[in-house]
C-alpha cells in the first residue's frame, strides 16, 4: 500500500513541493480512506484528477498580500488547511471566469479543521480546484468524491472582490520595484 500511495502522491505533487504542509490533508486521507484512495487512483489514470496547476500555484505566489510574509509561506505552512474560503478567494485572484462554491466534502468530516465537513472550493472550466486537497478534479467526480454543493457565486460581480483582486495582481506593488 505504501508504494501505491507514493505513486499517487508523485502523480499529484511536484517533487519540490512534496514537503509543503499544504498537502497534509491529501496525504492523510490517501492513507486513511481506502475508497478515496481508489477513486483518486482511477481518476489519475483517466485524467480526471490532476495536480494543482503549477502555473496557478506560481501566480498565487507572486501576488501582493497584506501580510508580513511572502505568499508561498501560506503553502509551506499549510495555511490552506481550515481556511478553504479565504484560500479559495486568494487562489481565485489569479484566475478568471470562476465560481466559488460552498457546501460539504464527506472526507473532511471529523477533521480538526472541519468537523462537520464544511468546505469551499473553486469551480473553473468544468473542474474543481480544491484549496484543501490542493488538486484539480473533473466535476464528473464531484458526487463520487462526496462534494455536496449548497451555494455558488460569481465573485466578479462583487466590487470589493474585484478591488482585492486588482491589488493582489498589481505589478507596481511588487517588492523591488
Amino acid at each position: 500500500m505504501e508504494t501505491e500511495i507514493q505513486e499517487i502522491l508523485e502523480a499529484l505533487i511536484d517533487s519540490d513541493l512534496m514537503d509543503f504542509k499544504c498537502f497534509d490533508i491529501l496525504k492523510q486521507k490517501l492513507i486513511e480512506e481506502k475508497r478515496f484512495r481508489e477513486i483518486v487512483k482511477i481518476g489519475i489514470e483517466n485524467g480526471l484528477i490532476r495536480k494543482f496547476p503549477r502555473d496557478l500555484f506560481d501566480k498565487v505566489c507572486e501576488q501582493n498580500i497584506r501580510a508580513p510574509f511572502e505568499p508561498i509561506q501560506l503553502f509551506i505552512d499549510g495555511a490552506n488547511l481550515g481556511n478553504c474560503t479565504i484560500m479559495s478567494k486568494i487562489i481565485s485572484y489569479s484566475m478568471n471566469n470562476i465560481d466559488i462554491c460552498g457546501g460539504t466534502l464527506d472526507i473532511l468530516k471529523g477533521t480538526k479543521n472541519s468537523p462537520d465537513g464544511r468546505h469551499t472550493w473553486i469551480s473553473f472550466n468544468g473542474n474543481i480546484i480544491d484549496p484543501t486537497l490542493m488538486i484539480t478534479i473533473d466535476e464528473k467526480l464531484k458526487t463520487k468524491l462526496g462534494y455536496t454543493e449548497e451555494n455558488r457565486y460569481n465573485p466578479a460581480i462583487d466590487k470589493y472582490y474585484l478591488a482585492a483582486k486588482e491589488y493582489a495582481n498589481d505589478p507596481s506593488l511588487k517588492k523591488g520595484k
